[in-house]
C-alpha cells in the first residue's frame, strides 16, 4: 500500500501546484482587466450595443495572455501585464511613445513593444465583434 500512498501524495501536490499557478494567473491579469473595464466604461460602441465591459475585458486579457511567453505564474509575466496596463492607460501620443520606450527592453525592441501596444486595439476589436454578434447586432451578408 505504501506505493499507492506515494502516488496519491504526488497527485495531491500536482493538484495544489496547478491551483496555485491558476491563482497567480488570475492575480497577474486583474490589473489589466480593471484597466480595460475602466477604459470601456465610456466607450460609445459598448453603450450603443448595451454591452457589459467585463466579458469583453476578460476576452482581451485571455487573448493577450495567449501571446505571452512563459506559463501561468511565471514571474516574468507580471512585467508584461504591467506594460499592457501602461499601453491601455495612455491618453496622448506622448504617453504612447513613453509607454513604448519604457517597454522596449522587455519586449526585445521598440518595434516589438509598438506591435504589442497596437495588438491591444486588435484584441479589443475582435472581442467587441464577438460580443456584438452574441447580442445579435452583427450585419448579415
Amino acid at each position: 500500500m505504501l506505493p499507492q500512498v506515494s502516488h496519491m501524495k504526488r497527485m495531491l501536490i500536482a493538484i495544489c501546484a496547478a491551483s496555485l499557478l491558476a491563482g497567480c494567473a488570475s492575480k497577474e491579469q486583474t490589473g489589466l482587466k480593471e484597466a480595460l473595464i475602466a477604459k470601456f466604461k465610456d466607450d460609445s460602441d459598448l453603450k450603443d450595443y448595451k454591452l457589459d465591459p467585463e466579458p469583453i475585458a476578460e476576452c482581451v486579457v485571455r487573448q493577450i495572455t495567449e501571446t505571452l511567453p512563459g506559463f501561468a505564474g511565471d514571474p516574468r509575466r507580471d512585467r508584461f501585464f504591467e506594460a499592457y496596463v501602461h499601453f491601455v492607460n495612455v491618453n496622448s501620443p506622448n504617453d504612447a511613445e513613453k509607454a513604448i520606450t519604457d517597454s522596449a527592453e522587455l519586449f526585445g525592441s521598440a518595434k516589438k513593444a509598438r506591435e504589442a501596444a497596437t495588438s491591444v486595439t486588435e484584441h479589443v476589436m475582435v472581442c467587441m465583434g464577438k460580443a456584438i454578434e452574441r447580442v445579435g447586432g452583427g450585419e448579415g451578408g
